[in-house]
């Protein structure tokens, strides 16, 4: 077994296509069965069965992909650390975040990020918290920033930031209250939340039953525009935190009150298994840095 053909079998993984794998490839395609069936043969397994006109991995299959993609990460990382030694860090940094996060810190991470190393690409990534765990154990992302994390022994997690929770309500449906509410009160209104089993919505209702509460969840929506959508029409409230409100109240269209007692902590997760290379340290000093900044401005905690 080498790492050509793991590369080869790992392409055939993402597209479930031997044809489309080679020619993303730039190789034949009979190049790339004889090594998938010499893999097959090694192995003792059979990686891969015929669906229709493409393919699909068995159990085996998928096992082996899992690992092959988490050895030909740390071989890409390792050829450019020892290419690179002395010299700028290189290459591509995948990083995700949850939405809110996302869009209000990406831009100056990634100028702060670029100004001080050229020559890393950066591969930005907004997505629910289940969704980004499952991108870093596939092996397609680096890092993300996080809410509500699962408990993954594979997973390093350092805490970086606490934010509050908001009770939002689009302004022709606006509750008759004051700038803050209470848990209890949040309790008695309809809300607009992402679907089970996602981790932010499980996390919403494990803080209100530490305060003996129950939420009522009128729709679910596993897309934040289209509970934008619902909300303007009035059938429910949004749960946002503060880097979402920051930039949603500035136009009027939306009144956002603070929730008592309900915040969430934000955390940085990464492959505990995996090396951190410089350029991965690099962008958690200057996430560090951003952190500090938004916490300034009353945005984080």
């Amino acid at each position: 077994m080498d790492l050509q053909q793991l590369r080869y079998f790992v392409a055939v993984a993402e597209v479930e296509n031997i044809s489309l794998a080679a020619h993303r490839l730039r190789v034949a395609q009979s190049a790339v069965s004889r090594q998938i069936r010499l893999l097959e043969e090694e192995l003792d397994a059979a990686l891969l069965q015929r669906a229709g006109r493409g393919v699909k991995l068995t159990d085996a299959g998928e096992t082996l992909r899992r690992r092959a993609v988490d050895l030909l990460r740390q071989a890409d990382d390792l050829r450019a650390e020892l290419r690179n030694r002395g010299r700028a860090p290189a290459g591509v940094l995948r990083i995700g975040a949850n939405p809110s996060l996302g869009e209000a810190m990406f831009p100056a991470l990634a100028r702060r990020y670029t100004q001080a190393f050229p020559k890393v690409r950066l591969h930005l990534v907004t997505d629910m918290t289940m969704h980004l765990q499952e991108a870093i154990q596939r092996g397609t992302l680096d890092c993300a920033i996080i809410a509500f994390p699962d408990r993954d022994p594979a997973l390093a997690v350092q805490p970086i930031a606490n934010e509050r929770i908001h009770l939002v309500s689009h302004r022709d449906h606006d509750l008759d209250w004051g700038p803050v509410c209470t848990v209890k009160q949040l309790a008695s209104v309809p809300l607009l939340l992402p679907g089970l089993p996602h981790r932010e919505r499980l996390g919403y209702e494990r803080l209100a039953a530490a305060k003996g509460q129950t939420l009522q969840c009128r729709m679910e929506a596993d897309s934040l525009s289209i509970l934008f959508d619902l909300a303007r029409l009035g059938l429910g409230h949004l749960l946002l935190p503060s880097t979402a409100v920051h930039k949603l109240t500035s136009d009027g269209e939306w009144n956002a009150r603070q929730i008592t007692g309900f915040q969430l902590q934000r955390f940085l997760v990464w492959p505990a298994e995996r090396p951190m290379t410089e350029a991965m340290e690099g962008f958690r000093k200057i996430l560090n840095q951003e952190i500090s900044s938004f916490t300034r401005d009353g945005i984080l905690r």
